[in-house]
Parts: C-alpha cells; structure tokens; sequence
C-alpha cells in the first residue's frame, strides 16, 4: 500500500511531461545563466566570485557534453539493435 509520501514522489521522479522542464534541468539552466551573468558583470567583483563562476560555467560546458554524448550513444545503440 503506498503511503501518500511515495504517491509524491512518484510524481517528482517520474518522466517530465512533454515540454516541461525536470527540476534538474531548470538548475542547471539557472547556474549556467548565473555564472555567465557573473563572468560578463562590468562590476568590479571580487576574484573569488568570477573564479567560482569559471568553475561552474566549465562544469556546465563539460555536464552538457557528456550528456550529448550519452544521448548520441544511446541513438546508435538503438539503430544497431535493430
């Protein structure tokens, strides 16, 4: 019998709708918006903050990567079992 905490997350783990963005996928859009706002800011930041932001706009780069590349091998992976 499920508890209505499991009928909650059933809901957050699940698929995402067609169209609608996962929460993942709107906090990585955000932290990417974010570092690239703080790297171009014509403010005098200090160093540590546009450091931190490098770091996580490299991080980004490298995620985004990394799942296109997972995406592409899972197409060829199809196309050959067939």
């Amino acid at each position: 019998m499920k508890t209505e905490v499991d009928k909650i997350n059933d809901k957050v783990i699940g698929q995402a709708e067609a169209g609608k963005p996962t929460v993942y996928n709107r906090i990585r859009e955000g932290l990417a918006l974010a570092s690239q706002l703080i790297i171009a800011s014509p403010l005098g930041l200090p160093a540590k903050v546009v450091a931190v932001a490098k770091y996580v706009a490299l991080a980004m780069g490298i995620l985004d990567a990394v799942e296109s590349a997972g995406r592409k091998g899972a197409d060829t992976d199809e196309k050959q079992s067939e």
